[in-house]
């Protein structure tokens, strides 16, 4: 196997799943194996590297004086939705178009996922369909890494100086925490965590999560008239209140929707877990207040029993920042048409650590590794598209 996609193999083999009921940080140790693991192979290109007490792994390599440093950063941790432990990545050569079996129970099959069409006759990597395969974003990840050994071992190529950062615990939000723009060094950055090499994410959502907590009044069914107050009932009750449609399975493009993630609970006390999306700030202001009355709504049916709502904001749609200072926006579109890309536009239905970043002082948007179907047992590479993200990482550091 290529050493390109044999690094990309030895990422994905390391769990690093990232854990949101965590207080430390990062909020598994595990993603310490990742980290040091990066750091040894920076300090083996020569360049000076370290983890800081966040286990964020910061990085430099030096170029031309003149220029201004640009930033390249990635994430090390994989999602919560399915184990990343155990990861043993399949290369499908030559994909015949088909059924792709992942192991005796599942497959992936082009009518399901249509955009495997487009790879026919190329080379893909996919899971054993046990784990999610974590090309989100250990791809972005070996991407940086190959740019970084091509220049170290080309020093006649010129480039800009670039700043290089590998955060963990993305994938529960907190991968912006503790970010030094400092010690990052960039004028501007570039996030290597997307899907199509064609796109240049300048648009993120503008997010919050909300905590529901219901106590209510647990008796036994045989002694429960006009007695019981079943918290799993008002958790129902106040779900099936939120508007019907805005829900991520009902929304596209720039809807907003609010999403419950988790519900836990007895007869007697339940909790409930949202994650709240709007790429408009008034609007996401608007969910909030829409929270807020269904609240009291379902409180003001059930007096006797106790609804608690806490509310907080996560991050900002980057676009805002981006719009003012769009000195990395620019770059990209000159590079991409420079190498025969025309480069799209949509907006990102998520975040990125970049869109963080670029309320602290780094504009950053976001870009491809071709990846696709993440953080879950149908996550796929395409080995040609991740070779294509390469060289368009190299051209937009070079001088």
């Amino acid at each position: 196997m290529d050493q390109d996609l044999q690094r990309f193999i030895d990422y994905v083999k390391i769990d690093t799943q990232s854990d949101d009921t965590s207080e430390t940080t990062p909020s598994t140790m595990k993603q310490y194996d990742l980290a040091k693991l990066l750091k040894s192979q920076l300090e083996g290109f020569g360049l000076k590297s370290e983890i800081d007490e966040y286990g964020r792994v910061y990085s430099f390599l030096p170029g031309e004086k003149d220029l201004p440093t640009i930033g390249l950063n990635s994430h090390m941790d994989t999602a919560l939705e399915i184990s990343g432990k155990d990861v043993k990545p399949q290369l499908i050569q030559n994909y015949d178009g088909g059924v792709i079996k992942l192991n005796d129970t599942y497959s992936m099959s082009p009518e399901d996922f249509p955009n495997l069409k487009k790879y026919v006759g190329t080379d893909l990597i996919v899971t054993s369909g046990d784990t999610l395969l974590g090309a989100d974003d250990k791809a972005g990840d070996a991407i940086i890494m190959e740019v970084i050994k091509y220049y170290v071992e080309n020093p006649e190529e010129k480039h800009h100086p670039i700043a290089i950062l590998f955060t963990p615990d993305e994938e529960i939000g907190r991968g912006p925490e503790h970010f030094d723009a400092k010690k990052f060094g960039a004028e501007w950055a570039y996030t290597i965590d997307g899907s199509e090499p064609e796109l240049i994410d300048i648009e993120t959502f503008n997010a919050a999560h909300a905590d529901i907590h219901i106590q209510g009044i647990a008796i036994h069914p045989g002694e429960a008239k006009n007695k019981l107050i079943n918290a799993l009932s008002l958790a129902t009750l106040f779900d099936s209140t939120l508007p019907k449609f805005a829900r991520p399975e009902f929304t596209t493009g720039y809807e907003g929707f609010y999403h419950l993630i988790s519900l836990n609970g007895t007869s007697e006390h339940a909790d409930m877990h949202y994650i709240i999306r709007n790429h408009d700030s008034k609007k996401l202001d608007e969910q909030i207040e829409k929270m807020k009355e269904i609240r009291n709504f379902v409180a003001n049916l059930y007096p006797k029993a106790k609804i608690e709502l806490s509310i907080e904001k996560d991050y900002r749609n980057m676009k805002e920042i981006l719009d003012k200072d769009p000195r990395a926006v620019n770059h990209a579109i000159k590079v991409y048409k420079s190498l025969g890309i025309n480069p799209e536009f949509r907006p990102v239905r998520g975040g990125t650590d970049g869109a963080t970043f670029s309320f602290l002082g780094c504009p950053t948007p976001n870009l491809g590794t071709g990846s696709y179907n993440h953080h879950g047992r149908y996550e796929y590479l395409s080995v040609k598209e991740f070779r294509e993200m390469i060289k368009i990482v190299k051209a937009l550091v070079k001088a």
